[in-house]
């Protein structure tokens, strides 16, 4: 089976899949077969499953893998995922997950996986994600805000992964607004101070804001691969993966 690692957000909306694609870039361009996956994504609808996360991973690294393989269960409600399986009148399981996972890493030097939520989102009656991680057998990324909150949010995740012996190999802090006042400055500046000194995992940021992120995906994930933060993430993914 190959190397890789498992992006988690301590919320949603932190910058998983922005985080997820420019890591995998960065591996790519030193000379790794990086392969990804997303394997539960919701609010995709058919008609824009190419706009998905999941499509958008696939792309910027020019994947030939098949999209039903990058994210085996795609349900078009935004809601949490035991909700929208629900709402189609289907379920999520982990074993087809932990299979497309082995078929694909069958493939690949290194494979970059996006979790969705956070890590304790339900995926069924009683699974949540931390179970995917665990069948999977990856160390995890955590990834989240560099803002007012993101210190007790990424320590109360850490906390929570460790206690079920899961491998945490980073924390990477992401702005997720931009930062126009002295005090939300402050803010950012502090919150990165503390989770350097408690986190007791390797910190990688802030991360800088990217207002053009949407509309301009492909562009922003290969400055952000740029930059020394993901530079040494990758290193530090690399060494970490089992």
């Amino acid at each position: 089976m190959s190397h890789g690692v498992f992006i988690v957000g301590t919320d949603t909306g932190v910058g998983k899949t922005v985080v997820a694609a420019a890591l995998a870039v960065v591996l790519k361009k030193q000379g790794w077969n990086v392969g990804v996956m997303k394997p539960i994504e919701t609010g995709v609808s058919p008609a824009k499953a190419a706009q998905s996360d999941a499509a958008r991973l696939r792309a910027v690294i020019e994947s030939e893998d098949v999209l039903g393989a990058v994210c085996p269960f795609q349900f078009p409600l935004p809601l949490a995922p035991l909700a929208a399986a629900q709402a189609q009148r289907s379920a999520i399981d982990t074993a087809t997950i932990q299979q497309t996972y082995r078929l694909l890493a069958q493939q690949h030097d290194y494979m970059v996986v996006e979790g969705i939520g956070g890590v304790r989102v339900p995926i069924a009656r009683h699974t949540d994600l931390m179970d995917v991680i665990r069948r999977l057998r990856l160390p995890v990324v955590v990834v989240g805000r560099s803002g007012l909150g993101g210190i007790n949010h990424a320590l109360l995740t850490i906390e929570v992964l460790r206690r079920n012996k899961l491998t945490v190999a980073a924390l990477v802090v992401n702005a997720t607004r931009p930062v126009r006042s002295q005090i939300e400055r402050m803010q950012e500046k502090t919150t990165v101070e503390t989770l350097r000194k408690q986190a007791g995992v390797p910190v990688f940021g802030p991360l800088p804001y990217r207002s053009e992120l949407t509309k301009q995906f492909r562009r922003s994930v290969f400055k952000l691969a740029g930059s020394a933060a993901v530079k040494k993430l990758a290193k530090v993914a690399r060494r970490r993966s089992r």
